[in-house]
């Protein structure tokens, strides 16, 4: 369940005018709007049911800390509740108490999955293309830098994403997803052999195209 974040002043909020404005995190913040992972993945969450969840806006920030900063789990959330900047960064009060290092892993592995680095960094570029920070017409990224920190594509992957696209296209059009349509994605994750969760994920897919043929007409 998603709840809305206070973002109430305090007194103490007063020590992060210390921070100066040149620091690494401040420049960050100025520059990118992260709040668009939070409607990014907003289907992935209850909004009225269940345990409150972490803000995933506070989780990505969290994330971007680690990376920053080449920290684990259990440190990024040990500094963070030590570190001025780093509280200022996440948007919280001193006294707010973070989330357990294990949601971390959770957040990445169960609301990220969904979710691939082409689209978060599309709109992190987008964005930066609006402010002018770079252009439009010259964007090079340097692989060696990125590789291992993209989620690898691997066969699977990708058809789970086209089974996806064709619900949501599906949806669009149509208004529903008619009735004797599976939408129940195999989990590949839990196949260890790969060819047989690549031909699992493959043979899925090939059926759905079939059950979409046969059963609308768009």
């Amino acid at each position: 369940m998603l709840k809305d974040k206070n973002n109430q002043l305090i007194i103490c909020s007063i020590l992060y005018n210390k921070i100066p404005e040149n620091h690494i995190l401040k420049l960050i913040n100025k520059a990118v709007d992260l709040s668009f992972i939070n409607e990014l993945l907003e289907k992935s969450y209850c909004k009225y049911y269940g345990r409150p969840a972490k803000e995933p806006e506070l989780m990505l920030r969290l994330l971007i800390l680690q990376y920053l900063y080449n920290l684990s789990d259990e440190r990024v959330i040990e500094e963070a509740s030590l570190n001025l900047a780093y509280m200022w960064f996440l948007r919280i009060n001193p006294e707010e108490e973070l989330p357990h290092p294990s949601l971390l892993a959770k957040f990445r592995v169960h609301k990220l999955q969904d979710v691939t680095m082409d689209e978060i960094m599309n709109e992190v570029v987008k964005q930066c293309v609006k402010k002018k920070i770079i252009k439009s017409t010259s964007i090079s990224i340097d692989c060696t830098h990125t590789h291992a920190n993209t989620i690898k594509k691997v066969p699977e992957r990708i058809l789970k994403h086209i089974a996806k696209k064709i619900f949501k296209s599906l949806e669009k059009e149509a208004g529903a997803i008619p009735e004797g349509i599976n939408t129940d994605i195999p989990n590949y994750k839990e196949i260890e052999d790969h060819k047989e969760a690549k031909d699992t994920m493959k043979t899925y897919v090939e059926e759905i195209i079939a059950q979409v043929e046969e059963k609308t007409e768009l």
